[in-house]
């Protein structure tokens, strides 16, 4: 298996995985939602509130998107007929793999800015507000996806580019 492969079945299976957090971010509201409101009808006599439901939410939300990243850097691109309507095929694809590339750029300047954070966190021993999670964790976490989203986009992009064909997954 090449590396290539083996990238992009990592990212797919980060994909996926990013699809069940978001299922759990929607369940972490819907008993939030469902807790505060027990509370209320009861005039507080049931509590069955917890303490951060909502930075389960942000960070859930954080990691949902940036698990979707790496596998979801070469689709959807959007080309505008308009610009590209009396180019080849071939100049179409090397313009999508070249935008491709740059994305994969932005995404590895992302991960150094994580990096970055990741290293500060750990000087300051700063953790979250509700929930006392150390933000390194975090940070560092989130350089993961944010690697792979940068060797992705660069590796398809420059295949691409070399190529001329749209790279299939």
């Amino acid at each position: 298996m090449s590396v290539c492969k083996l990238i992009d079945r990592i990212c797919l299976i980060l994909y996926r995985a990013g699809g069940i957090l978001l299922l759990a971010i929607m369940v972490c509201v819907v008993l939030d939602v469902a807790a505060r409101a027990i509370f209320s009808a009861t005039g507080g006599a049931i509590d069955l509130t917890f303490p951060g439901g909502i930075e389960l939410v942000k960070y859930g939300l954080l990691f949902a998107i940036l698990l979707a990243f790496p596998y979801a850097i070469d689709k959807g691109q959007l080309i505008v007929d308009l610009f590209t309507q009396k180019m080849s095929p071939t100049t179409i694809v090397r313009i999508d793999s070249f935008y491709t590339m740059v994305f994969g750029v932005f995404g590895g300047l992302l991960c150094w800015r994580f990096v970055d954070a990741w290293h500060n966190a750990q000087m300051s021993q700063e953790l979250t507000q509700d929930l006392l999670i150390p933000l390194s964790n975090i940070y560092f976490l989130a350089t993961i996806p944010l690697g792979l989203m940068a060797l992705r986009g660069v590796s398809v992009g420059l295949a691409g580019l070399a190529t001329g064909k749209e790279v299939s997954q």
